[in-house]
């Protein structure tokens, strides 16, 4: 075959999962790889302005709030933004419903009025280098996959621990084990919460409009990092003092428009844009469906227990949003499935793919890849069932959970040898972790949850994945609502003054008490099957991380571009595209930005997602933007085609001189399915635009200490 036709095929096998707008690129890299297009595209600033270890970039200011969002630095004193549903759960810990932070926003007006957060820590990226080679050293292709791990995890281990002081290192995964990458981190824990709009306008929209668009939320929340005297990240001490960075972030508020270049920097936590057909078909037709249904019985619950009482409310709020965002996208994802045709277009690239190992000399050319793969797929079908309801079902059972948590302290008093001293303490220590777990369970929910979870997997999941007293029970009543009942009423597990009267004091008796509660021999009964299941699963999960392994190094050495970006794995990247507005069918236009006439729009149509504090909606109404508003008119989000996905909530979107103009926090319903097929038509990633923020932020939160604090632009 000739050159010119080999490098044709070699296009059109790429073509179909590579375009300018798509990719999640590591920062490091930029310079090398994607500098030259970003610049054609409109970046002013260099690659080095983004990233840099011998001066403060950009990556200096941008974190990774928890562990599972982003956030960034906005002030010279450790001022940090992310998402409101980001904060979500911290919010509502150190709410009360006499002081209900969630449903009434909060504005501290001093460093004094500041929450501490525990349990809540940032961390930044100080450097990445590759270290392929010495992960890789003396591994060979017939080496078993355990051996193979193994022997990663010796490597990683030993370049993690030359790693000291404040700093902590961490070896991550890349290309499905073909390239590694060390992470030196920076980790900081003294947090404290300081500001947020009430929840009506934070997450205005709630489930009618998550992963829609038209969109008028203003999903942010404001925290700040807490160091000691010399600026060292600290555990928490009121002795602390605000955070001095490296690098805070210019905030630019003279507005967007379309076809401006972004970009934007965050840590995106999963992505399969490689996974082959049988994975993808598995997805489609078996995992998405299943934890659907999982999950729409668990909302119906929560849903009508929250919706008359401010206490439920308040204690599954956090829960009720995570399991809700996805179920929704889940649902869109099987819809894009269709809409793109994507298990057709992906077998074709494969039947390409097969075509060009056996014409390169460099490949590993094992042209039976693909039938491999989907041999072993069928055969771990049954199994990927069962553990879906074990991931998604059973441990969403409360109660069950919980118990598991005793399985130390039964084991102590199994023990002849243990001291009754070491008892006393770990029931003591127990008791206290169990504070915040009581303080947010809700009795009548778990049980309707247990009877409705229990039910579904009787009905289908092969008995021998069930415990024998499951089986007993459905087969008299497949309702599971009597052995639900008794199995709460006869657990000391399922109420918090009976375990704690069991704790105080506790011994060895106890113990054996423990060991017979009906919860805890319940939730071991199912670990057991559990153990079993994955007993058998492994060994096909390893093979198809083999298959995907050889896929994956055969389409890195395919590319000679290196424009093949690795998938997320909540490590820091970048994307970036454009401000740009979309047609979803025909007729239909979607334009870049809403604005708060929207709300007003919304907000007449009874639905309850719609609901807007009568002091905004009079705001709104007198046109009261100051001088974020243009012509009377406020913007309040925006679209553009960077690549995002989970993880990317926070993150900021920059403009093309690197300063903040929009905080990222969803995608739009068309291109839910980017996190396994991006197709720049319909991937749109959804911003709060900065101008809205700062008018919530001075206009209705008199926050101006806020204002202050930060560098913007006008």
């Amino acid at each position: 075959m000739s050159n010119h036709k080999y490098l044709l095929l070699i296009f059109l096998l790429f073509s179909v999962c590579s375009n300018a707008r798509e990719g999640l690129w590591l920062p490091q890299l930029l310079k090398e790889l994607n500098e030259p297009e970003m610049k054609s595209m409109g970046l002013q600033i260099s690659a080095e302005d983004i990233y840099s270890i011998n001066k403060s970039s950009l990556k200096d200011a941008v974190l990774q709030f928890g562990s599972g969002c982003t956030g960034e630095l906005v002030s010279s004193k450790g001022l940090l933004i992310t998402n409101h549903h980001c904060g979500f759960s911290q919010i509502q810990s150190v709410s009360t419903l006499e002081k209900n932070y969630l449903n009434d926003g909060y504005w501290a007006k001093s460093f004094e009025e500041e929450i501490p957060c525990p349990g809540l820590s940032v961390t930044f990226i100080r450097e990445i280098k590759e270290v392929t080679e010495e992960i890789l050293f003396g591994i060979s292709d017939t080496m078993s996959e355990d051996s193979r791990a193994e022997l990663v995890k010796i490597h990683s281990d030993s370049i993690e621990k030359k790693i000291t002081g404040t700093l902590k290192g961490i070896v991550r995964s890349f290309y499905n084990g073909n390239k590694y990458f060390l992470f030196i981190t920076e980790v900081y824990k003294d947090i404290r919460f300081v500001a947020a709009p009430p929840k009506d306008i934070a997450k205005f929209g709630g489930e009618t409009d998550n992963w829609m668009w038209p969109r008028h939320s203003a999903d942010f929340s404001f925290f700040r990092i807490y160091v000691d005297k010399d600026n060292r990240p600290v555990k928490y001490s009121k002795d602390n003092i605000p955070y001095t960075p490296g690098k805070y972030l210019t905030i630019n508020a003279k507005g967007v428009k379309e076809n401006d270049f972004v970009f934007v920097m965050g840590f995106p936590g999963r992505t399969n844009e490689y996974l082959l057909s049988p994975g993808l078909e598995l997805i489609k037709n078996q995992t998405n469906p299943n934890r659907i249904e999982i999950r729409e019985r668990r909302l119906d619950i929560m849903r009508k227990e929250m919706l008359n009482n401010d206490t439920i409310r308040l204690q599954y709020s956090p829960r009720f949003s995570s399991i809700e965002n996805v179920y929704k996208k889940m649902t869109g994802e099987l819809e894009g499935f269709v809409e793109f045709d994507v298990l057709n277009r992906k077998k074709e690239f494969e039947k390409n793919f097969i075509q060009k190992i056996k014409m390169h000399p460099n490949l590993i050319k094992d042209t039976s890849l693909i039938s491999k793969y989907y041999e072993i797929n069928e055969q771990a079908k049954p199994l990927s069932l069962a553990n879906d309801f074990y991931a998604d079902g059973i441990s969403s059972i409360e109660l069950l959970t919980v118990s598991s948590r005793f399985k130390l302290l039964v084991d102590l008093c199994a023990d002849k040898l243990t001291v009754d001293s070491l008892i006393t303490q770990a029931a003591e220590k127990l008791k206290n972790d169990l504070i915040g777990f009581y303080k947010n369970f809700n009795i009548s929910i778990d049980k309707q949850t247990c009877a409705s979870i229990l039910n579904l997997a009787f009905e289908k999941l092969d008995q021998k994945y069930l415990p024998a007293e499951i089986i007993i029970a459905g087969n008299k009543s497949p309702d599971f609502i009597e052995y639900t009942e008794l199995l709460y009423k006869n657990s000391f597990i399922a109420d918090s003054s009976r375990i704690n009267m069991l704790l105080n004091g506790f011994d060895k008796k106890g113990g054996r008490k423990l060991k017979n509660d009906p919860a805890y021999k319940l939730i071991f009964g199912f670990s057991e099957i559990q153990a079993r299941l994955q007993a058998k699963l492994s060994p096909l999960s390893k093979e198809l991380n083999r298959l995907q392994r050889i896929y994956m190094y055969d389409l890195l050495v395919l590319d000679s571009s290196g424009k093949i970006f690795p998938d997320a794995n909540s490590t820091l990247r970048i994307t970036y595209g454009n401000i740009e507005s979309m047609s979803p069918r025909d007729g239909i236009k979607y334009e870049y930005y809403t604005t708060l006439d929207g709300v007003l729009e919304k907000s007449i149509t009874g639905n309850t997602d719609y609901t807007i504090p009568d002091r905004f909606k009079s705001m709104i109404q007198n046109k009261n933007f100051g001088s974020y508003g243009m012509n009377g008119v406020m913007s309040v989000n925006f679209i553009a085609n960077t690549h995002t996905t989970g993880g990317n909530s926070g993150s900021p979107c920059f403009n093309a001189q690197g300063e903040l103009v929009g905080l990222n926090f969803d995608r739009v319903w068309e291109g839910v399915l980017s996190d396994y097929f991006y197709d720049e038509r319909y991937c749109r990633n959804i911003c709060v635009d900065i101008r809205y923020i700062l008018f919530l932020i001075e206009k209705y939160g008199n926050a101006n200490r806020l204002i202050e604090e930060m560098h913007i632009l006008h």
